[in-house]
């Protein structure tokens, strides 16, 4: 279901806070992800390979700013900031491309299994194409922030949970819809079986209060508000 003007609706949030995740239809505007898709096209990809990152550089932050204008995009921030109750801080932002012909996501894994962020914080996984079942669609466990952070392995420089038995596929997504997720909700995709790349956006947030966990605020972290004002200076 489509997000109201102002951000999410109620019942949107009894969903969220229930079920660890929300999809929204039609969140990001098309102007502003085809934007984001001519820069993402710079991208070099291996057919066949493994998915290929682009990480917003927090020391650098207006290095490669068109390609992540989807952080400080108003109407998903709206959204964020309804669950969050606070202004949201920009904790990480990925372009993540999954190759056509067999190009593979990530396991099965939390993302308070990387860094454990102490008050509320979420991710957000932004459509920047349609995202069929057969396309590295995402996958969640429902519930399953309720558990906390879970055990896992590290392989390859990632994070790996054991799969949960309530793992599922979400039906595709079309372009500008978004996932809505707790850092604490297991989630995966796999393989993309087409023959296009497939383009998605991982925006990642924390409340304005939250903390890591050694209970440091870290200075990096900027505010959306800010963040936004500092690109549109330089437009």
């Amino acid at each position: 279901m489509p997000a109201t003007c102002s951000g999410l609706s109620e019942e949107q949030l009894q969903t969220y806070f229930r079920e660890g995740y929300l999809v929204v239809e039609d969140l990001v505007p098309e102007s502003t992800i085809d934007a984001v898709l001519v820069e993402a096209a710079k991208t070099p990809v291996v057919v066949g390979g493994s998915w290929t990152p682009r990480v917003f550089d927090h020391e650098n932050p207006d290095r490669e700013s068109g390609l992540h204008r989807i952080l400080v995009e108003p109407s998903l921030v709206d959204a964020v900031e309804s669950i969050l109750e606070s202004p949201a801080r920009v904790y990480y932002g990925m372009l993540a491309v999954v190759p056509a012909q067999g190009g593979k996501g990530l396991d099965w894994h939390q993302d308070n299994m990387y860094d454990v962020v102490l008050g509320r914080a979420l991710n957000t996984f932004v459509a920047l194409c349609d995202i069929t079942p057969n396309k590295a669609i995402l996958w969640v466990a429902p519930r399953t922030h309720l558990m906390g952070v879970q055990e896992s392995l590290t392989t390859e420089g990632h994070r790996i949970a054991a799969t949960p038995e309530n793992g599922m596929p979400l039906p595709t997504l079309k372009k500008g819809s978004a996932v809505i997720f707790d850092r604490n909700t297991l989630h995966h995709s796999r393989r993309n079986e087409t023959n296009e790349h497939r383009y998605a956006y991982a925006a990642q947030y924390q409340e304005d209060k939250a903390r890591n966990s050694a209970g440091i605020k870290d200075p990096l972290l900027r505010r959306v508000d800010d963040l936004r004002l500092r690109w549109q200076s330089l437009s």
